[in-house]
């Protein structure tokens, strides 16, 4: 969902303090469990592996796993295994003396040093190299790492939490992961469920974000009008918490009124969100979800708006918008 940064203590120029942003919104059962599992590990250090669409809060459970275990008090380093070349992944990992190699003008302590007694975090571990993945699998098991351009092995003390948008046991079939890695990863393994599949969570992880970022702003936070709640509902969220941030940040600073937010305020990638009917639309994209309204309602706009459950100005500059304005009355193919 959100990074690794402290959250932000009062909100600037607002006199409100900003709220936590690593608190896991939501009241699924999938969430429910996440935070039962949680509480479960305060003080084993097992191992643990967080499966999950970008987007959906990896970061923020690997970030409450730390917070709510023994080990609080010391660091949490997070890693991107993604972002580190592997001819670097070496010394960033385990560390380098001075003069190791001919840009070494100091020495490094590396990131399982500097996690010691702590929580090391391993975001997008299923982007490491067969050769990285090797060099972690045996300090994983020996406890030891060896600093590059010493002698001597260094123990250290550190609970690691790995995270990944692959299917790791996938990934191992194919032969793109190590086996061993992957069982000495996936010890306890947490799946955090893409947002379409959970959509009682999507209006209470909107409600939590709107306040943070109107915190971060320093504006007030505004009502969410039932049509930009329909909308949110109905859309399918590829992107996950992290492209619901987004949107919601553009209707924030883009908003007519700044006291409430209403669907024109969403970017236009967002649709309308389904028909509230019986046998409501499938969500999908804005043009598609008007052309079925339209369909449906045999062409008449105020009907459509209606089972859009918006005001037919609405509808009108939602047509605009996807270029359907001139769109004449007409029969459901």
């Amino acid at each position: 969902m959100e990074d690794l940064r402290e959250p932000l203590a009062m909100a600037k120029g607002a006199g409100v303090a900003a709220p936590e942003p690593q608190d896991l919104v939501g009241q699924s059962r999938a969430i429910e469990h996440i935070r039962g599992m949680i509480r479960r590990l305060r003080g084993p250090s097992s191992t643990t592996l967080i499966q999950g669409e970008t987007g959906t809060g990896k970061e923020v459970v690997a970030l409450m796993l730390h917070r709510s275990s023994n080990r609080a008090k010391a660091p949490l380093v997070a890693v991107n295994c993604a972002a580190i070349p592997e001819t670097l992944i070496e010394g960033e990992l385990f560390g380098y003396e001075k003069g190791a190699f001919s840009s070494a003008n100091h020495a490094h302590p590396g990131k399982f040093r500097l996690a010691d007694k702590g929580t090391l975090f391993l975001d997008e571990v299923g982007e490491l190299s067969a050769g990285a993945q090797a060099k972690i699998l045996r300090s994983l098991e020996s406890g030891e790492v060896f600093p590059l351009g010493s002698t001597k092995a260094v123990r250290v003390d550190v609970r690691v939490v790995a995270a990944t948008n692959r299917d790791l046991a996938s990934e191992v079939e194919k032969g793109n992961f190590r086996a061993d890695l992957y069982y000495r990863l996936a010890v306890i393994q947490l799946l955090i469920p893409p947002l379409r599949d959970r959509r009682e969570d999507i209006v209470p992880i909107a409600r939590a974000l709107l306040e943070r970022i109107c915190a971060e702003i320093g504006v007030a936070v505004p009502s969410l009008s039932k049509s930009l709640l329909a909308a949110l509902e109905g859309h399918g969220w590829p992107g996950n918490v992290r492209e619901m941030r987004n949107a919601l940040e553009h209707a924030v600073v883009v908003a007519m009124d700044p006291e409430r937010l209403d669907v024109d305020d969403l970017p236009p990638t967002i649709g309308v969100g389904p028909v509230p009917s019986g046998d409501s639309f499938p969500p999908g994209t804005e043009r598609e979800t008007l052309l079925r309204a339209l369909a449906r309602a045999n062409g008449k706009k105020a009907e459509a708006a209606r089972m859009l459950n918006c005001s037919r100005m609405t509808l009108y500059r939602r047509l605009e918008r996807a270029r359907l304005d001139d769109v004449p009355a007409f029969s459901p193919a």
